[in-house]
Parts: structure tokens; C-alpha cells; sequence
């Protein structure tokens, strides 16, 4: 642990556990929902949704609601099952989660090299954007409006 003056210490974790991770965003959430002063806005869920032909993981997505917005942190397909709508799908079943949660959007990022084209292409704008990032591509800030009808 380095000390940083006034008696406090940093130290690096890795790969923090689950329950440091809840704690720490927990905290966040609380001081977030006293600013906002929005009761409304309390609610958070972090879940996944997975795909599976057999027991074989066959796509996947990570999401986390807070503010009625859902932060879709990833969303991944098998390479071997790619160009069969089942991003697509997913999407849309991840869209119907977030109506369902009283989201009002769902945000996230792309990568150049993997799919800002896909989310454009189902109703997702551009909100932003990292020139090159990583060297050599962008990265990609992407948003869209939920309606009780846009899955």
C-alpha cells in the first residue's frame, strides 16, 4: 500500500470480488439517488441474458439498469453462429427485458472492429465517439430511445 498523505494508503485489487464490486457501486447508487433527489430512479438490476443450443453458450449479454437507463455492457455470439439473426434476436429480447424494467433507453459502446454498424442499423444512434481507440479504430458510444414498442 502506498500512503498518499494525511494518514490514507491506495492499494490495487485484482479482480475484486463480487461483494466489493456491489458494495462500491451500491455506494455510488446512494449518493447518485440523494442528488437526484428522484425516488423513481432507485431502481437497479445487473443481469445477464444467455443463449444456449444444448448446454453450449451460444450468445450472451451482460446488463446493468440504473436511472432507467439500461447499460448494455456487452453482447457477444459464437463466431460459428454469426449471420443467423441471433444478434439480432437477442437484442430485441434485451430491449423487451429493459421495457419491462420501466427503462426508458438502453446505451453502450462498439468497437470499430466488432459491430457500431449492427446497433446503427437496429434504431441505435451515435452519442460519441474515441478516435483511436484502441491505435488503428474508434470506439463508439451508442444510444437508443425505448418506446412500450421498439423491440
Amino acid at each position: 500500500m502506498e500512503p498518499i498523505g494525511h494518514g490514507y494508503t491506495v492499494e490495487r485489487i485484482t479482480n475484486p470480488t463480487d461483494s466489493l464490486q456491489e458494495d462500491l457501486w451500491l455506494r455510488l447508487h446512494e449518493y447518485s439517488i440523494s442528488k437526484l433527489g428522484d425516488k423513481s430512479l432507485e431502481s437497479k438490476e445487473f443481469f445477464a441474458i444467455l443463449v444456449k443450443e444444448g448446454d453450449t453458450l451460444i450468445a450472451a449479454s451482460l446488463c446493468y439498469l440504473f436511472f432507467k437507463g439500461l447499460n448494455l455492457q456487452l453482447l457477444w455470439v459464437a463466431e460459428d453462429k454469426r449471420g443467423q439473426d441471433l444478434g439480432t434476436k437477442l437484442l430485441k429480447e434485451i430491449e423487451s427485458e429493459a421495457i419491462k424494467l420501466g427503462a426508458t433507453l438502453i446505451f453502450g459502446y462498439s468497437f470499430g472492429f466488432q459491430a457500431p454498424k449492427f446497433y446503427l442499423k437496429l434504431g441505435y444512434e451515435e452519442v460519441g465517439q474515441i478516435p483511436n481507440y484502441p491505435e488503428g479504430q474508434n470506439c463508439y458510444f451508442l444510444c437508443k430511445k425505448l418506446t412500450n414498442n421498439s423491440p
